[in-house]
């Protein structure tokens, strides 16, 4: 059987294979469908402080039925990346920028979009400073979110740009934590010098898996006492033994009273001191749920200082722990 479509006909193999092509092409168009459009919006607003401007960037992310989005957008000028931050719970983030030299700064802002929303970007939004910016940088998290199991770790790349001829040295550190969570650079400090456009550290995220609920401390080796009971029956038995023999010998009722006293006294403290000893090298270990699950922000800050002033900025990073 054939098909004639004015070119050539279709045998069986070939309407086969337009049939395949035509399922996989429904299903891309599906999968593309799955994805919710995204509305990214950004607005400025300036202000002089101190001889320079200093502008706030507020960008706001929602879906096509209003729902605010999650995760992460980054302002860029001219294809640069300037900053990064998470949106929060109602789809929106604001970026804080003193650094900017004078004259016209056209800026966007772009979101990366996740799983069930497609990415999208503002339209630009021009800032004119009408001062010179003193020396400064910027920094950017890229990734701004991380989705780790407890127990593992994750790396994202944190870039700082010199602005307006900045230089020196600049130390990073994080702060906003959740329990068992632990930060790393690499390197722990930067230099930015005439020949270095951007500088870059990789951020290490570390999170705890829980641990201890089924192990049990086993008692040191070679230490007196373990491996045997001697000294234990030593203790208890040997003050009672040496009482028996004193009350063996005669002494007046009063006197042997106070020895029978001694006696127990002894035994009972040597007895205690054993218990205490032995439930220290057998008690079970602290049991560590790990870190919990949940939706985090940490905070990362890059600080510098001339000895006179101190400069210092901060990102924030989403973290999921699940």
């Amino acid at each position: 059987m054939s098909i004639d479509f004015g070119m050539r006909p279709l045998t069986r193999f070939a309407m086969v294979q337009v049939m395949v092509g035509g399922v996989l092409l429904g299903l891309c168009s599906t999968f593309a469908a799955a994805q919710t459009a995204t509305q990214t919006t950004l607005t400025a607003e300036t202000r002089e402080i101190s001889g320079h401007t200093v502008a706030t960037l507020t960008t706001s992310v929602l879906d096509a039925d209003g729902t605010p989005a999650t995760g992460t957008v980054t302002l860029v000028e001219h294809g640069r990346e300037i900053a990064g931050a998470a949106l929060n719970a109602e789809g929106r983030a604001a970026i804080k920028l003193d650094a900017l030299t004078a004259g016209d700064h056209a800026l966007r802002a772009l979101y990366s979009g996740d799983t069930a929303r497609l990415a999208s970007h503002s339209e630009a939004v021009v800032v004119h400073p009408l001062a010179a910016a003193t020396p400064d940088f910027g920094i950017a998290i890229v990734p701004a979110a991380l989705t780790l199991k407890a127990g593992a770790a994750g790396i994202v790349a944190l870039t700082v740009t010199p602005q307006n001829s900045f230089t020196g040295f600049i130390s990073l550190s994080c702060s906003g934590l959740p329990i068992g969570v632990t930060c790393t650079y690499t390197p722990a400090n930067l230099q930015v010098t005439d020949t270095t456009p951007t500088v870059k550290a990789n951020l290490t995220v570390q999170t705890t898996a829980p641990a201890g609920k089924t192990a049990r401390n086993e008692v040191p080796q070679g230490l007196p006492g373990t491996g045997h009971t001697t000294p234990l029956v030593l203790a208890v038995l040997l003050p009672g033994i040496l009482g028996l023999g004193f009350l063996g010998r005669k002494r007046n009722l009063l006197g042997r009273a106070a020895l029978l006293l001694m006696v127990a006294v002894l035994s009972i403290t040597a007895t205690t001191a054993c218990s205490a000893r032995y439930g220290y090298f057998h008690h079970p270990p602290t049991y560590n749920p790990g870190t919990p699950k949940g939706s985090y922000t940490v905070t990362v800050t890059a600080q510098t200082s001339n000895g006179l002033n101190a400069t210092e900025h901060t990102a924030s990073l989403a973290l999921t722990v699940n």
